[in-house]
């Protein structure tokens, strides 16, 4: 049984690998699309634009692989349930359990796979893409290095930021201030900032030093409230989005504004929907045998491609849908977020356990 059960996993991994392989060149080429339409601006160039769509693969891998599941299963399988070859295991004794537990082993290093990716990669390639954007900034030098420092220039004032902790908070920030004859004028050092909404910056930790006719005056001060830090184009390239966050700097980021009676919304949001990733995987890929442990010869392969197509899209679009949900109303992110994968789950493992031949 144990070559039985590695044929099932190859034939159901090479029509993954297809679909997956498939889906990433058009979302890419999408992706390039966009990208595209920076080149030029400031020192955005074509290499830079090819190498970001690169850099955010890992992340689409994430995004693409439950419905990848299911379609790539289907491919897979079915080819298996056209060759009369499923048929042919069902008649030697192999049951539609020890089936569904050959996929759910693959399943599981899908998992596997895909937690790394949200651990290491993503997070690792998104702050790299995130570097390359910045190019775009007229203005806007990036440093090298593990870190996301920069250089930019706001008005009369020079700014460095040595490093993006996440999406709406700066580390290590140094604001010089200039006169109109160009003369440094001031040098406020600050240990972060935090976008408090209204384009304003608050910032934490302040180092600050005047030079006035020819004094050097020193003051400090625990928080400051400064408007218009960086231009709306610059925070936007700038930033790290949340999805780019590895799950455990979430969680601790959740942790610790909670700890600050802060709003974490937006943050349960986020970590709720990577964490829906995974069960939407197994589910996705459990649903795929129902439609071959079924009467194989009355369904063609093009019919259950676009169920398993509609299916997938579904899904995705209530996955969207529930993370706004929960934001614009205010639910529990995790009972929303979570809800439709195992439901679809426990409703795949029913129709396994019930389906006859």
């Amino acid at each position: 049984m144990l070559t039985i059960d590695r044929y099932i996993m190859q034939r159901f991994m090479s029509g993954v690998l297809l679909v997956l392989v498939l889906l990433l060149a058009l979302f890419s080429f999408l992706a390039l699309g966009e990208e595209l339409g920076h080149v030029g601006e400031g020192r955005f160039m074509l290499p830079d634009a090819l190498l970001v769509v690169v850099l955010t693969i890992p992340k689409r891998v994430l995004e693409l692989l439950p419905v990848t599941a299911l379609l790539g299963g289907l491919m897979g399988l079915g080819s298996m349930a056209n060759d009369r070859e499923l048929i042919a295991i069902r008649a030697g004794g192999m049951s539609k359990r020890r089936i569904a537990l050959a996929v759910t082993a693959l399943t599981v290093v899908l998992a596997i796979v895909m937690t790394i990716l949200q651990f290491t990669l993503v997070p690792a390639f998104e702050r790299e893409a995130s570097q390359l954007r910045s190019k775009s900034v007229p203005g806007t030098v990036s440093g090298e290095g593990s870190t996301r420092a920069f250089w930019t220039r706001n008005g009369a004032w020079f700014i460095r930021v040595n490093d993006v902790l996440f999406d709406q908070r700066l580390a290590d920030i140094e604001i010089y201030t200039t006169d109109k004859n160009d003369r440094l004028t001031q040098i406020v050092r600050a240990r972060s900032a935090d976008y408090a909404g209204d384009n304003s910056w608050l910032l934490s930790g302040l180092q600050r030093t005047d030079l006035k006719n020819a004094h050097v005056v020193d003051s400090s001060q625990e928080s400051m409230l400064w408007k218009g830090l960086l231009s709306d184009e610059q925070a936007a390239v700038l930033m790290l989005p949340l999805e780019a966050l590895a799950p455990n700097d979430l969680f601790s980021t959740i942790r610790n504004m909670k700890h600050n009676h802060l709003d974490t919304q937006r943050y349960e949001i986020v970590f709720w929907q990577q964490v829906s990733l995974l069960p939407g995987l197994l589910a996705m890929a459990l649903l795929s045998l129902p439609f071959m442990l079924g009467s194989v010869r009355t369904v063609s392969a093009g019919q259950r491609a676009v169920i398993g197509g509609l299916v997938g899209i579904s899904f995705y679009l209530v996955q969207q849908l529930t993370g706004h949900l929960a934001g614009v109303l205010g639910l529990n992110p995790m009972l929303v977020i979570l809800t439709p994968p195992l439901l679809l789950l426990a409703l795949a493992i029913v129709i396994i356990r019930h389906h006859h031949l």
